[in-house]
């Protein structure tokens, strides 16, 4: 499961390295080269935690925001959100909890089989 988790992780990475190089963010290098995950896991093995560390301006980037406008004032300003983290990352959240409830209902089809003898 951990290694499952762990190309998910990577995958999402990889998805916004595309919408941030589809969109023509600037600085995108830096952005795009800041991306790191960890997967952490209990000692059983199970994963707790999922977390994806990159520079923080890319939110504001993401929104619009920043250089001193605010989130009221981009509807007004010449700044235009480029949506490149929350839609992918939900997207590929949803398809996450797919992946896992699939993975938890063929263990627990095995389980029944060997079990029911």
């Amino acid at each position: 499961m951990e290694q499952d988790i762990q190309q998910w992780a990577e995958y999402v990475i990889e998805r916004w390295e595309q919408q941030i190089i589809r969109l023509g963010i600037s600085s995108s290098g830096q952005l795009i080269s800041s991306f790191q995950n960890f997967v952490i896991t209990q000692s059983g093995g199970n994963v707790t935690l999922i977390e994806f560390i990159f520079e923080y301006y890319g939110k504001f980037v993401d929104m619009g925001v920043g250089r001193g406008v605010t989130m009221e004032e981009v509807s007004y300003s010449n700044r235009k959100p480029k949506p490149w983290y929350n839609k992918v990352f939900f997207s590929q959240v949803k398809k996450l909890g797919e992946l896992l409830s699939e993975k938890y209902a063929n263990e627990a089809k095995f389980e029944i089989v060997n079990n029911v003898v």
